[in-house]
């Protein structure tokens, strides 16, 4: 039974808006490259924050949307080891070159660079919060559609560390 409740499709939107917006932005994004994430992990995520139109006529299935909801929060607890401790070494540019600086290097560009690493832990803590909200409504559905039997989330043992992950 796919998933079309409307009050799920608009809180994933508000999670791939911030993702977007604050966490995977034009001045963070250099830093990401650097996250350890595995490949099915990325592609769960990539599916996550860029294919909301396609889940919005489909549906979401319960097992992709857990699948969904791990890879983001693996890359939550990624980013806060590998990435966080370090964004401002890994962002710095050094010394800027002709052939290293940044089209429109203005001072609001400047500003807005500074705003963004300043404020990633607090939107990382804000993504990680919204996926939580998401996976125990979700869980909550899983368990009313799933009366009388096994609700799906109970048959992946890797959402087991969701909690740990978000944390």
């Amino acid at each position: 039974m796919p998933i079309k409740d409307e009050e799920i499709l608009e809180l994933i939107d508000k999670i791939k808006d911030h993702y977007h917006n604050n966490i995977n932005n034009r001045f963070i994004r250099k830093a990401l490259i650097h996250l350890k994430l595995p490949r099915e992990d990325w592609e769960a995520l990539e599916r996550f924050t860029e294919k909301t139109d396609y889940y919005k006529i489909q549906g979401y299935r319960y097992k992709e949307l857990y699948e969904q909801i791990h890879g983001a929060a693996s890359f939550v607890a990624h980013a806060k080891t590998d990435v966080l401790p370090q964004i401002k070494t890994l962002l710095s540019g050094g010394a800027e070159t002709i052939l290293s600086r940044q089209r429109g290097g203005t001072d609001s560009d400047r500003i807005l660079r500074s705003m963004a690493i300043n404020n990633f832990s607090a939107n990382l803590g804000i993504f990680a919060d919204m996926l939580n909200e998401l996976y125990i409504k979700i869980v909550h559905m899983d368990k009313e559609d799933h009366k009388g039997s096994k609700p799906i989330y109970e048959r992946m043992p890797e959402l087991r560390e969701i909690g740990q992950l978000l944390v």
